[in-house]
């Protein structure tokens, strides 16, 4: 391979792109014209001025299809939401760069050409020159480096790459220059370190008395309007909003048909038969993927997606061909090429979750599973509280250890395969288990995939005769929704958004949005698994929202606040200064609960979640010592520190105070240069020319 061919390979955009961001600085190559993107382009072609200089509209169309590239070499889909994140992350890193630049010239940081030479053939090599000229053994190919300067004398183009790669070094070691001496006041004392040890390592002990909030009935509580009223002036800070839209919108799902999965699987299952017969599996699959690694590899369950993984760890055969199975999106048939003992079991397991306090209901519906009355898929669709997976039955896919919480994970790993276990408490409530497979083996696999995909053409068809329907009739949004039997979705966009929670929508849809008047309707739009067309149904100035507009908000807010002191007092009138514990109890209709290793680290109490009142009360109290009545985030508590063990300076070894300090210089130098970039911002003057281009 030609030495100007392999510089361009190995300094090749997107490779640049990774290695600058490693230095904290963004694409300050003079081989690709970014030297003068800062500073050199007239306003209209700007996608930001800060502080009079102007920054590259096309730099950073550039640096945005950079990033997106190596998403999706990586295998991650850029969806419209995705693409809005890296444009806001590419948007801030630029305009902080330029910020940097700035700050650089009035400190008057330079670096000399006889620095980037030692960087480059110096005894102590920049990162970048060890990762292009790697010998193998940690060190620099320096013959590589030498031929790479000979040829460079003759070679223009080589010369430019050369100059480009000697600029980003001398760009690197500047912006490090900047850093230390942001970074040159951070210490880190013994005093911290010993309080850092004593947060990670003490534990404590407690007994208490809880009074949950939640168990006060609503009828015990009486809300008047003054108080309504009362707390919204108290608080009205709270109910502050920036300049707010209001969009309504149909979709129109991409899901697959029948159709098209069956499309994919018959694709595959002609491909089938010649996979089971290759010698060759990986040079087979080949002929049949594209930009996709083929090699065989060793593949955790976890790693695939829960059927396709069911199907091949249902039997791990060398040899045995799996599928085609539609999972995860796409259809997949797979050759088990190897078979090699698992470092750690995995399990595929389905949960139902109740609340701490349900343990009755829990039982029983246990006993309905294990009689037959009910499915576990339907007792988790009915009855769980966990909406990340109770659609789905409880699914909680192939896990190893490590991924759950303790109690839950002892519970799943000593389950019999399709025994339902528990009740299992964690600090999320009881859990109901079922192990529904169990593999200690890993597979080594070749896969060959097809997508299954609703066929997007016909989708959008039917998004565009919506819009044209509703616009040349002259039709209200939301009739001519019902009259096509689609559903009308509204959500608030404000002023500055640029992401919304539940829709992946992009840039085309904010455009929409800022650049619409009341009524307007848009085009349609792609929003990752659908396609909607959305109205713009009001606008709102900034300012505080209307009592009439958030009084269930305040509603829901002036009754927790209330059964919280209905609680507080009952403790309280039970919590006299000579009462025990079991006294207080009993006097106050709670139990006396025990908890074994509080930690200041994690400040949560199982059954409650987060409590950190409570736990800094119960490592403020010497052992034997009781606290009067905590108003907690759940339940107001009763505590008393039975017992305090560990964390002390004594028992911290050398190693272990070596890691907590680089932990703590680490994170303190983080938050001092993203305050001292923040107040750089702050004293800047930035115009944004986003919404011209996006």
């Amino acid at each position: 391979m030609g030495m100007m061919v392999k510089i361009r390979q190995k300094v090749g955009s997107a490779m640049i792109f990774v290695l600058v961001l490693a230095f904290g600085g963004l694409w300050m190559l003079q081989d690709s014209g970014v030297f003068d993107a800062i500073g050199g382009g007239p306003q209209g072609s700007s996608i930001a001025r800060v502080d009079g200089i102007d920054v590259s509209a096309e730099l950073f169309d550039q640096a945005v299809e950079q990033r997106v590239q190596l998403y999706e070499q990586q295998g991650i889909e850029v969806t419209e939401t995705v693409r809005a994140q890296i444009e806001t992350e590419v948007f801030d890193a630029l305009v902080d760069n330029a910020l940097r630049e700035k700050e650089m010239e009035r400190l008057g940081i330079e670096v000399s050409d006889a620095e980037v030479t030692d960087l480059i053939t110096g005894a102590n090599p920049d990162p970048l020159i060890l990762q292009l000229f790697p010998d193998g053994q940690g060190g620099v190919d320096r013959a590589s480096i030498r031929e790479l300067v000979d040829r460079a004398s003759d070679d223009p183009q080589l010369r430019t790459q050369l100059v480009g790669l000697q600029e980003q070094i001398r760009q690197g070691r500047r912006q490090a220059k900047l850093d230390a001496m942001v970074n040159a006041s951070v210490r880190v004392s013994s005093a911290e370190i010993e309080r850092e040890f004593v947060r990670r390592a003490r534990r404590a002990a407690v007994q208490y008395v809880a009074l949950r909030y939640a168990d006060v009935a609503d009828s015990e509580v009486e809300i008047s309007d003054a108080d309504l009223q009362s707390y919204y002036r108290e608080n009205s800070d709270d109910y502050e909003r920036e300049a707010t839209s209001t969009v309504e919108y149909v979709s129109f799902p991409k899901t697959p048909t029948a159709a098209d999965s069956a499309k994919a699987l018959n694709e595959l299952r002609e491909i089938r038969s010649g996979l089971a017969a290759a010698q060759d599996p990986g040079a087979f699959a080949s002929q049949y993927t594209f930009g996709a690694v083929t090699a065989p590899e060793f593949t955790p369950a976890a790693d695939l997606p829960p059927k396709l993984a069911d199907a091949i760890y249902s039997n791990v055969q060398v040899g045995r061909v799996v599928g085609p199975v539609v999972a995860g999106g796409e259809a997949a048939v797979v050759k088990i090429t190897g078979v090699r003992d698992a470092e750690d079991p995995i399990v595929h397991a389905r949960h139902i979750l109740l609340p701490a306090t349900q343990a009755a209901q829990a039982n029983s519906l246990k006993a309905r599973i294990q009689s037959g009355e009910i499915s576990f898929e339907d007792a988790a669709r009915q009855n769980s509280i966990d909406d990340a997976n109770k659609a789905t039955g409880g699914d909680l896919g192939w896990f190893s250890r490590g991924r759950m919480v303790r109690p839950f994970e002892e519970a799943v790993f000593a389950a019999p395969v399709g025994t339902v276990v528990g009740p299992v408490e964690t600090q999320f409530g009881l859990h109901l288990v079922r192990v529904e497979a169990r593999a200690n083996q890993q597979a080594q696999i070749v896969r060959i995939t097809r997508p299954v995909q609703g066929d997007y053409t016909k989708i959008r068809d039917r998004a565009e005769d919506f819009q044209v329907f509703t616009e040349e009739e002259g039709l209200v949004f939301a009739d001519a929704a019902r009259e096509q039997n689609l559903q009308t979705t509204s959500v608030l966009v404000t002023e500055d958004q640029n992401a919304l929670p539940n829709l992946q929508v992009g840039r085309d849809f904010f455009r929409f949005v800022r650049g619409a008047k009341v009524g307007d309707l848009s085009d349609p739009l792609d929003a990752g698994d659908q396609i909607i067309v959305a109205r713009l149904a009001e606008k709102i100035p900034a300012g505080t929202r209307p009592f009439e507009e958030v009084e269930s908000q305040v509603r829901s807010e002036v009754l927790i606040a209330k059964k919280r002191a209905v609680q507080a007092e009952r403790l309280r009138a039970a919590a006299t200064s000579t009462a025990s514990l079991n006294a207080i109890a009993q006097a106050s209709g709670g139990t006396v609960q025990t908890v074994e290793a509080l930690t200041l680290a994690n400040p949560t109490v199982p059954g409650f979640g987060r409590e950190p009142r409570l736990v800094g009360a119960a490592f403020g109290l010497r052992p034997g010592q009781r606290s009067g009545v905590i108003e907690g985030e759940n339940a107001a508590f009763v505590v008393r520190t039975t017992g305090l063990r560990g964390g002390l300076p004594n028992e911290m070894t050398d190693q272990t105070r070596d890691q907590i300090a680089t932990q703590l210089l680490q994170r303190k130098r983080q938050q001092v240069q993203q305050a001292w970039l923040q107040a750089l911002r702050d004293g800047a003057d930035i115009e944004d020319y986003r919404s011209r281009f996006l």
